[in-house]
């Protein structure tokens, strides 16, 4: 019997708590900060999860066995190294292997190094620069901050008032702080866009789902990005041709890529894609399940996820198998309106808990006295679960009605992609 600690507070360590809750041979599962949904699984623990040695503090403290990395912050500030260091088992990659989603342009020299297939990009540290690239390129063009900015710090600019308007986020508001201090620049590749779920232990690999997210705040893929409006999974696009480019030109060079580094990856690895005339190029690499990714793929493992994450610690993974269940799971987020900018906080959340037949992962959530209330932009993903597609978006949006706080808005075409491709598939 295990104790188990979650490090993190969305809807992703939500569904990893509800998953090992349902698994006999861990004695007590721990969520650190957590939220109000996590509660009702697991046992919340205060911590600053930007500070090491107050992870390390509530480790000792409540004699974890095994730490779970949630966020990509504690990654970037090296938790995996430091908790390996005191003797600890922790599942996720190391601080130097997590450069991969940490610093876009770490990633970008190291695909080029590999020979791995991405759009072509520059490295530029100035707005001259960026001029001199977007003449060479052309419009429309990506701006990416090489450093963590919480899935929002990519513009892509169609033209040069956009351009210009970018550059003024970027480099003069230093929206994204720091991690705009340099910035990826990129061909803009046009295609449909994909991702790819990836467990490692360094050496041997799975493949655990396909899904597709839907990052911009409005309808039709409109407005700026956000961390994740929704996703389904998994994406019909990802059929056996594709698959077999993805492994081969993409997944395996990664891992032997960061092997020959000297720093092999373990844990999730998520690889975004843009599909261009049936080939796979790296949008980018994140080195962690998405949310509100996390919230379908998990769900639809069939068998045991501690057993899969204590594999991966062992560097066992070959011994195992992983296996989905049939049909689609889609998740579509509520949120508060004016998210990603300026949203309310503490509104009333009704018709939690009134249904029990609802999945449903909470994130920016918090309880006082019984209630829960909005502590956050992305407040809670709701799940819906069928044998076909169309089913699953139906039954997601039908359980939305059973929810409502102030001000909750949601993406209305959650899903849509993929039924029009289906839809395609059926017509040819």
């Amino acid at each position: 019997m295990s104790n188990v600690l979650v490090l993190g507070s969305g809807g992703r360590e939500h569904s990893i708590v509800w998953s090992l809750s349902k698994e006999k041979i861990i004695s007590n599962i721990f969520c650190a900060p957590g939220n109000a949904g996590t509660l009702s699984q697991s046992k919340n623990l205060s911590v600053n999860l930007d500070d090491n040695q107050d992870i390390l503090r509530i480790i000792n403290d409540n004699n974890i066995d095994y730490t779970i990395v949630g966020p990509e912050n504690p990654l970037d500030n090296g938790i995996v190294d430091f908790l390996e260091s005191k003797g600890h088992k922790v599942f996720g990659p190391t601080q130097y292997a997590a450069q991969l989603e940490c610093s876009k342009l770490f990633a970008r020299k190291f695909m080029e190094k590999y020979n791995i297939p991405q759009p072509s990009f520059f490295e530029c540290k100035n707005e001259e620069e960026v001029i001199s690239v977007s003449t060479k390129l052309g419009f429309p063009i990506v701006l990416k901050a090489d450093g963590l900015a919480a899935g929002k710090g990519v513009i892509i600019c169609h033209n040069q008032a956009e351009l210009d308007n970018a550059l003024d986020v970027m480099f003069m508001d230093k929206k994204f702080g720091n991690a705009s201090d340099k910035l990826s620049v990129e061909e803009c590749l046009k295609g449909e866009e994909l991702s790819i779920f990836v467990v490692t232990d360094g050496e041997h690999y799975k493949i655990l789902n396909s899904a597709q997210d839907h990052k911009r705040i409005f309808d039709n893929d409109k407005g700026p990005n956000t961390g994740g409006m929704g996703a389904y999974c998994p994406a019909p696009l990802f059929d056996d041709e594709l698959k077999e480019k993805v492994e081969k030109t993409i997944i395996i060079p990664t891992i032997n890529g960061m092997k020959k580094e000297g720093h092999p990856y373990k844990g999730f690895l998520y690889v975004g894609i843009m599909i261009v005339n049936g080939d796979p190029y790296v949008i980018e690499y994140n080195a962690r399940l998405g949310d509100p990714e996390a919230q379908v793929i998990i769900p639809m493992i069939k068998g045991n996820l501690f057993s899969m994450i204590k594999n991966v610690i062992n560097n066992s993974l070959s011994s195992i198998d992983i296996e989905n269940d049939e049909g689609f799971a889609v998740t579509v987020v509520l949120a508060s309106e004016g998210y990603p900018d300026k949203y309310k906080k503490d509104m009333e959340i009704r018709g939690l808990g009134l249904n029990n037949s609802l999945m449903i992962f909470h994130s920016g959530t918090k309880i006082i006295k019984g209630k829960y209330y909005t502590n956050g932009g992305r407040v809670l993903s709701i799940i819906g679960r069928a044998p076909s597609l169309k089913e699953a978006i139906e039954k997601v949006y039908n359980d939305i009605n059973e929810i409502n706080f102030d001000n909750m808005y949601y993406r209305m075409d959650i899903g849509k992609k993929g039924l029009d491709y289906l839809g395609g598939l059926s017509n040819e």
